[in-house]
């Protein structure tokens, strides 16, 4: 029970509300006995006034005469007066019959006319008293207490209040801070729920999203978050594996029909060379079409991490276009390239996006026929630099284009092309990857424009 977060969240409260309940009492009290000892000075100093004004204008027999009416006057439990000469010689008290335990020694002030104010603890007395030891003319010196029977009853009133209060809302801030910090571990317990849940295996499912306080919340969103990630990661594994399965069980099985086929027939070194030769070649498209489906994965699940950096897109373009030059060249293709002069920057990795836009301009030139046109241009639209490469080839049809990113798609119409199909997908990775998007816009007979947007880089 103790391990329980609502528990020790609880705990803490109560420390904290006891911590500061008790200071604040602390402080009250403190102020509030200051207070009624502040009042009873001003008391006794108006009381010892009266006396030795007495003193200085009738004399000393008239001072104890006042003196005896002083003590009548508040009652003599309550009070008690002594008078003593400037050697501390009794002279005169009060009523002392309510003091049989009186035995303070007298005090004189540092000045002549001066003051000294204490509380004391008499024997066999429940209250403290209250001493002013008064200074007067020609040495005299008046011993004055007041019992604190009134001010200790308020006080300790005070203490019981409290104490009550206290107990009071220790036990209902005890339990309202229980059954507050349960409710806020709500959304806490939902995610617990959900981690069991995707634990046994259940990897769609998602934290509810509930009012349980903006942490909670922003808890749950990144949870799901992560969620949405894994999801991806292993749709993305599936992918790989069903694409492995798939695409890779034709070249495998030429290359055993091949194989197959020279045993079987005419045992001469040629045909073994021959079959050599091309159980290579089908490797190496193999190898190269697992790598590009690695990249794309590792891409899309944002495994690889990209470095970025400034680059600018239009070097990349120029680049990339004087590449291609020599095969739009040898193909009969026209190629022109349009870079802007305004800064063409961006935050991401030089070789992917040469490596994007490559392939972009690569099936471009290889789908425009003789005599055709690729345009190839760079520019900054707002907050975006926008690479576009339109040509005059077969184009695509429109029910089509939104397949033409998925892996291994093929049009009918470029079957016969050299080519795994992996292309289009590898650029949309890249380009997502880096903040960005890849459009197209075509039409069959008339050529297509494909085109990539990245975020422009502040300056």
């Amino acid at each position: 029970m103790i391990r329980s977060l609502s528990v020790q969240l609880t705990l803490r409260f109560l420390v904290l509300f006891t911590f500061l309940f008790l200071t604040a009492f602390s402080f009250v009290y403190v102020h509030l006995r200051s207070t009624l000892h502040d009042k009873i000075d001003e008391k006794l100093t108006r009381d010892a006034f009266e006396v030795a004004e007495t003193l200085r204008t009738e004399g000393l027999e008239e001072a104890i005469k006042e003196v005896h009416l002083e003590a009548e006057a508040e009652g003599v439990g309550r009070v008690f007066i002594r008078f003593f000469t400037p050697d501390l010689a009794l002279i005169a008290t009060s009523d002392l019959k309510a003091w049989p335990e009186l035995s303070i020694k007298p005090r004189k002030p540092v000045a002549e006319t001066g003051q000294l104010f204490g509380t004391l603890t008499l024997p066999g007395r429940h209250h403290q008293v209250r001493i002013l030891h008064q200074g007067l003319e020609g040495g005299y010196l008046l011993q004055m207490g007041f019992l604190l029977k009134e001010d200790d009853r308020l006080l300790e009133d005070f203490r019981s209040i409290f104490a009550t209060a206290f107990a009071i809302m220790l036990l209902g801030g005890a339990l309202s801070g229980y059954l507050i910090s349960k409710r806020a571990m709500k959304g806490v317990e939902r995610i617990r729920q959900t981690a069991d849940r995707i634990g046994q295996g259940d990897f769609s499912h998602r934290v509810e999203l509930g009012k349980d306080g903006e942490e909670i919340e922003n808890l749950g969103r990144a949870f799901n978050q992560m969620q949405d990630r894994i999801e991806v990661l292993i749709g993305e594994l599936k992918d790989v594996t069903n694409n492995i399965a798939h695409d890779l069980r034709s070249p495998l099985t030429r290359i055993r029909g091949l194989a197959e086929t020279t045993l079987t027939g005419r045992q001469e070194l040629a045909e073994y060379r021959n079959m050599a030769g091309t159980i290579i070649e089908e490797s190496d498209r193999m190898v190269g079409m697992v790598n590009t489906m690695l990249e794309i994965a590792e891409t899309d699940a944002g495994l690889r991490e990209i470095p970025k950096i400034s680059v600018n897109l239009g070097d990349i373009v120029s680049d990339v276009g004087e590449l291609f030059s020599t095969v739009a060249e040898d193909k009969g293709v026209e190629l022109q390239v349009v870079v802007a002069s305004a800064s063409l920057c961006v935050q991401g990795y030089r070789p992917r996006l040469q490596r994007a836009v490559a392939n972009l301009l690569d099936n471009a030139i290889k789908y425009t026929p003789v005599g055709g046109k690729v345009t190839i241009q760079a520019a900054a639209e707002g907050e975006q630099i926008l690479i576009a490469i339109a040509d005059t080839g077969i184009g695509i049809p429109a029910e089509e284009q939104k397949s033409i990113f998925n892996r291994f798609y093929r049009l009918d119409q470029s079957r016969s092309t050299p080519g795994a199909g992996l292309g289009l997908s590898l650029v949309q990775a890249v380009v997502r990857a880096h903040g960005g998007m890849v459009q197209v816009e075509s039409e069959v007979g008339r050529g297509s424009v494909f085109t990539i947007r990245l975020p422009r880089k502040r300056m």
